[in-house]
C-alpha cells in the first residue's frame, strides 16, 4: 500500500446510540475481504457537497472519532453518491476501502499518538487536508513523508 497518499483526516460520528461509526461488523459482508463501505458526509443545504468531492481516487483518509483514530480508508473513485433512503442530513457518500482498522475498539489509538502532536480538529465531519492544519505543518511540514512512515509504525502496518 502506498502511504504517500495519506493526506486527509475526517471526523466521523456514530449513529445515535451507537458507540462507533463504521465498526468491523458494519463492513459489507458480500465481499468481506474487500472491506468496502459508504463514507457519509453531511448534505445540509448542500454545504458539504464540494468537500465530499475533494479527496481524489486512491487518496487515503484517517478517520477519527471520540479523539481516536479508528480507520484509514482509500477513496475508490471520484463519484459522489446520494442516499435517498437516509433519514438524516448525512445523505451523500463516497465509496471507500478499509486499509487499516483498529482491532481494539476498547482502546483505539489516540489522535495525539498517531499525529505526534496536538491538533484540535473541527467536529464538522469535513475532510481536512493535513497540510492545511497549522499544528500538523509545525510538526511534520519539513519532514517529507516522515508522517506517513510514522503512522505505519504506530499502527503496525506493514
Amino acid at each position: 500500500m502506498d502511504f504517500n497518499a495519506l493526506i486527509w483526516a475526517k471526523n466521523v460520528r456514530p449513529l445515535d446510540g451507537e458507540p462507533w461509526a463504521y465498526p468491523d461488523d458494519s463492513i459489507p459482508t458480500i465481499y468481506p475481504e474487500l472491506r468496502i463501505f459508504a463514507l457519509h458526509w453531511r448534505n445540509l443545504e448542500n454545504k458539504d457537497v464540494k468537500n465530499a468531492g475533494e479527496p481524489q481516487e486512491n487518496e487515503l483518509i484517517i478517520l477519527r472519532q471520540h479523539g481516536n483514530v479508528t480507520h484509514i480508508v482509500k477513496m475508490l473513485n471520484n463519484q459522489l453518491y446520494t442516499d435517498n433512503n437516509a433519514e438524516d442530513e448525512f445523505n451523500i457518500y463516497r465509496l471507500v476501502q478499509v486499509v487499516w482498522m483498529t482491532n481494539d475498539w476498547d482502546h483505539p489509538p489516540k489522535n495525539d499518538e498517531v499525529f505526534d502532536c496536538t491538533i484540535t480538529f473541527p467536529p464538522n465531519g469535513k475532510a481536512i487536508r493535513l497540510k492545511n492544519i497549522q499544528a500538523f505543518q509545525e510538526r511534520w511540514g519539513k519532514e517529507g513523508l516522515a508522517f506517513q512512515q510514522h503512522v505505519q509504525s504506530v499502527l503496525n502496518i506493514h
